[in-house]
């Protein structure tokens, strides 16, 4: 919806830019100024702007093209758009002050003075100049994956396990009803390290280079705990290039107690259009059969408002994304899903026969493909219910929206992604603004929340006044 409603804006935006640079050719002069340069660079540019629609409506080669060309023009759009526009705004404040009357072409016309026409040629010159740079550089930083480092501190005590050892798991009979991770070799008090990864939206942007940076980090920090706070996927399960190599890497990746994940709202497949999502009227599911089975073979576990006992130490609970909300109490169909080691598909046009989407006529919002009852996003209070207040409980919330409920349900650590930081500049401002914890860390009551800009990019292939990052995390429980 939201793509429609801004379409005609869009639309706008590029005759206003078609104009303004047509006019600078014409400024220019000689062959720049021809009628048949206007058809070359006319041509090429009514390809980049309806490229967001052929990426959506689209399929195969013609599709992919498509999708990494709107991408890298969504980012160049934003910068260009802006520059022309102060410089517009500079234009029409020299016309008020000179008396002059303002339109976009008037000073590029054969009618201007030399020193307008110069002063057009030069000054549009500098806007797409400082375009150009902004967009290489967005473009080469958004490849660049950094390491950074944080500690918390947690007014409770626990018992940490050293062991790199493989671990088993058992499910405890007894409150609290949580699942229950067993290693061995205790150590009283210690630092958990903890790689917190978000925001990876694995598709046509973001691949396996980028995979093997992040893996690296993490190896290097020889973590006793892997969390990826949402948005693996870019809604696209079909938009990865090489699957298997990249849940090959994933899988590799060692740590004491193993890789956890929550979902996020891109880990759902749906139509994209120049970034935004067309929600369709069906239940919404997270996690397609495709995306289970690639997290399966990553070693990854998804958490769906789930809770873990690690080493009757501390809690890890990862929770459903806050756009999937509880609807009602009814009962809930277990999605059927065959158990399968076999190899991830490349195609998210491979059929899926065996498996079987939850129906339109459920009366829940969303739903999980990975075969576990859902009945909607749970509460703090819920999440917390039963558990041992004594014991540190760590909370994986893709969106960090509801940090003081959670606070004061208890949780002591909470470790979310989403807002990217902004990922670009100025947007970065507004999101710092609008979220109580943008980027990084922020205590809450007795409760740690730290948010990070993420891994990967959305929307437009770019990073811009932001950085993609793993959180290395020093977590001590203090008695």
């Amino acid at each position: 919806m939201g793509a429609v409603l801004l379409s005609p804006f869009y639309l706008l935006l590029h005759l206003y830019l078609a104009i303004r640079i047509l006019s600078w050719f014409s400024a220019i002069g000689g062959p720049l100024g021809s009628t048949w340069t206007s058809i070359l660079f006319l041509i090429p540019f009514a390809l980049v702007t309806v490229s967001p629609l052929l990426g959506a409506f689209t399929h195969g080669r013609l599709k992919r093209t498509a999708k990494q060309i709107s991408n890298y023009w969504l980012g160049i759009l934003l910068y260009l758009a802006l520059f022309l526009l102060l410089s517009d705004i500079i234009r029409i404040l020299l016309c008020l002050g000179t008396h002059q009357p303002f339109s976009l072409a008037a000073w590029s016309s054969k009618s201007a003075d030399t020193v307008s026409r110069t002063a057009t040629v030069i000054g549009d010159a500098v806007v797409f100049a400082a375009t150009v740079f902004l967009s290489i550089y967005g473009i080469l930083h958004a490849r660049q994956v950094k390491k950074v480092t944080c500690s918390v501190k947690i007014p409770k005590s626990c018992e940490l396990s050293i062991s790199k050892s493989e671990h088993t798991e058992t499910i405890s009979a007894q409150k609290p009803e949580a699942d229950t991770v067993c290693t061995s070799k205790i150590r009283s008090n210690a630092n958990l390290k903890i790689a917190l990864v978000a925001d990876l939206h694995l598709g046509y942007s973001v691949g396996l280079p980028q995979i093997k940076k992040i893996a690296d980090i993490i190896r290097e920090m020889e973590p006793d705990l892997i969390v990826f706070a949402g948005d693996l996927f870019d809604n696209e399960f079909a938009a990865i290039g090489q699957p298997e190599e990249c849940a090959r890497i994933l899988a590799s990746l060692k740590s004491t107690y193993g890789s956890f994940a929550c979902w996020g709202n891109h880990d759902v497949e749906e139509l994209i259009f120049a970034g935004f999502t067309f929600h369709s009227k069906e239940t919404k599911v997270f996690g397609s059969p495709q995306m289970n089975q690639f997290l399966e073979a990553s070693g990854i576990r998804i958490l769906e408002d789930e809770t873990l006992l690690i080493d009757n130490a501390f809690y890890l609970t990862g929770r459903l994304d806050a756009s999937c909300q509880k609807s009602g109490k009814a009962s809930v169909r277990r999605i059927r899903q065959r158990q399968s080691k076999s190899r991830i598909p490349s195609s998210a046009h491979t059929q899926e026969e065996s498996f079987a989407y939850p129906q339109p006529g459920d009366s829940n919002f969303c739903r999980s493909a990975s075969g576990k009852p859902v009945t909607g996003r749970k509460t703090p209070a819920e999440l917390t219910a039963g558990l041992d207040p004594e014991k540190p409980h760590i909370v994986i919330d893709h969106q960090p929206s509801e940090l003081p409920e959670l606070a004061a349900a208890g949780a002591d650590l909470v470790l979310s992604g989403h807002t990217h930081d902004g990922q670009l500049f100025p947007a970065s401002l507004i999101t710092r603004i609008g979220w109580k914890n943008s980027r990084g860390k922020l205590c809450i009551e007795n409760m740690t929340s730290i948010v990070t800009s993420g891994a990967g990019v959305w929307g437009p292939a770019m990073r811009v006044g932001t950085n993609n990052e793993v959180v290395e995390i020093s977590m001590q429980a203090m008695s």
